[in-house]
């Protein structure tokens, strides 16, 4: 039996751009999981130092507590945002 070898490389050239194509749309969807990743993180980051300046004093005050709920409600939204997909 005789192989042909540019038909052969035609094949693994076909195969190859399917694998490449398929990982990099892959790659496209973990990036972007990561950037949503990566500002949900910031933002419990940031709610996190708020609440624990708020609380350094044992005293929280009415501006505290808008600030400690705002950075808590934009940690939320950014937990939704990334279930939601």
């Amino acid at each position: 039996m005789h192989l042909d070898t540019e038909l052969l490389l035609q094949l693994i050239s076909a195969i190859l751009a399917i694998i490449a194509t398929v990982l990099g749309s892959k790659w496209a969807n973990a990036k972007n999981e990561l950037v949503k990743l990566t500002r949900l993180n910031t933002k419990l980051a940031s709610a996190l130092k708020a609440t624990s300046d708020a609380i350094e004093d044992d005293r929280i005050t009415p501006e505290e507590e808008k600030v400690i709920v705002e950075r808590w409600k934009a940690v939320i939204e950014e937990a939704k945002k990334l279930l939601e997909g």
